[in-house]
C-alpha cells in the first residue's frame, strides 16, 4: 500500500483563496490533515448579548487554561516532560483524538478555572478525579498500566 506525504507548501497552506470566494483553506496543525471549508451563510450584524456573553465566557476560560498549561507546561522547574498532571493532560489528548492540549484542559476545567483531570487517561464522567489547579500542585497519579510513553505531544503524520 502506498503512503502519501504532504509537500512543504501544501503542508502550512491556510486561509480564504481566491478574491470573491467562499471557500477557504483548514490545516489542523497536530493530524496534518488540510481541509476545503465553505463558508455558506456568513452572520451579518451586530452581536447579541448572548453572543457577547459566551465570548466573554471563552475568553476568561482560555486565559484560565493558558495559566494552567503555563504553569505545568515542560520547563527546567517542571522536569523535560512537564508536571504528572501535563503528562497526564497529553495521554488524555492522544486517547481522545484532540488536536490540542489546551482542549482536554478546557473540558475538565470548572467554573472557578480548576482543571480536575480524571486519575487515568480512560475518560470519564464530568466531575471525578483529582484537582489539578493552577499551580498543578496536586497532581494526578497516571495508570501505569496504560504503557503511553509521553513524547511530549508531537504525533507523526496520521493517514
Amino acid at each position: 500500500m502506498a503512503t502519501v506525504d504532504t509537500i512543504d507548501v501544501v503542508t502550512g497552506l491556510h486561509g480564504k483563496y481566491g478574491s470573491n470566494r467562499k471557500d477557504y483553506f483548514a490545516t489542523n496543525t497536530s493530524s496534518k490533515k488540510i481541509r476545503l471549508a465553505r463558508l455558506n451563510n456568513p452572520y451579518k450584524g451586530p452581536a447579541t448579548e448572548k453572543q457577547l456573553a459566551h465570548m466573554e465566557s471563552f475568553k476568561s476560560k482560555a486565559l484560565k487554561a493558558s495559566a494552567w498549561l503555563n504553569a505545568n507546561k515542560p520547563s527546567e522547574a517542571n522536569g523535560e516532560k512537564g508536571t504528572e498532571a501535563y503528562q497526564l493532560a497529553q495521554r488524555i489528548k492522544r486517547q481522545l483524538a484532540l488536536s490540542n492540549v489546551r482542549q482536554v484542559v478546557c473540558k475538565y476545567m470548572d467554573e472557578e478555572g480548576n482543571v480536575k483531570l480524571p486519575t487515568s487517561p480512560q475518560p470519564s464522567p464530568e466531575g471525578e478525579g483529582e484537582q489539578t489547579g493552577g499551580g498543578g500542585s496536586t497532581n494526578p497519579t497516571p495508570n501505569p498500566s496504560t504503557g503511553d510513553d509521553d513524547n511530549g505531544g508531537e504525533e507523526g503524520p496520521s493517514l
